[in-house]
């Protein structure tokens, strides 16, 4: 695909910060387009598997603390962790139930993400009997529940950015950098850590995005050169 039509289909506003990023060079635009696509790509993967064993680690431990594998529906009342949310879990429950399908995995696998990331602000860490930092055996020395609420934060911010199909290969003043996703794949890494689990083991299971990451490196330097 050649620029032009890249700005017939993407929009101009959109290509614009990529070719401004690459010196006019209309050639390395399409090319750090790519690579941003394919970043966002390799992160799908890793997210992936970040939420599941993390929404994973929270159900399992909310049922033992409430020895309630139906946890999730009877939380969402007054003065319930879900409280907020209580009209469209009640619903989400119905449906279920009408289908014969209703069971503790289906509720799991219903929330979204922001749902599970939303019990380590402070109200819900409370009400969750402050227990919920004990899925993080090992977690940094010294981290405590709103450090943990701010990072999950920053990481489904960064999830939602790749979702709603927005570059993360820029930095805060348009020039191609890798900061803000290391940062994010770091963190992603630490908090899989945190779990005692071996984050290189289970990142594995994906596509990691190291290597483009590495290239559009090379891109920088290459418009940092020009």
């Amino acid at each position: 695909m050649d620029f032009k039509t890249s700005q017939n289909l993407f929009s101009v506003p959109r290509m614009r910060k990529y070719i401004n990023a690459c010196s006019g060079n209309k050639q390395m635009t399409m090319q750090l387009y790519r690579y941003n696509l394919r970043l966002c790509q390799k992160f799908y993967g890793v997210l992936n598997i970040f939420e599941v064993v993390l929404r994973n680690a929270i159900n399992q431990h909310y049922i033992n603390y409430y020895s309630d594998s139906d946890w999730i529906e009877n939380q969402a009342k007054s003065g319930g962790l879900f409280a907020h949310e209580q009209d469209e879990i009640q619903t989400t429950v119905t449906d279920y139930k009408k289908r014969g399908l209703y069971n503790n995995d289906k509720m799991v696998s219903a929330l979204t993400f922001g749902y599970w990331t939303k019990l380590f602000s402070k109200k819900r860490y409370k009400l969750g009997g402050k227990s919920l930092l004990k899925i993080f055996p090992d977690k940094a020395k010294g981290k405590n529940q709103a450090d943990v609420y701010l990072d999950l934060t920053h990481i489904r911010e960064f999830r939602n950015r790749i979702a709603h199909h927005e570059p993360i290969c820029f930095d805060g003043k348009g020039n191609i950098n890798t900061n803000f996703a290391r940062k994010h794949y770091q963190l992603i890494c630490d908090y899989i850590s945190y779990l005692g689990q071996q984050h290189n083991e289970i990142i594995s299971l994906a596509e990691t995005p190291d290597i483009i990451l590495d290239k559009i490196e090379k891109l920088s330097k290459w418009t940092q050169s020009n």
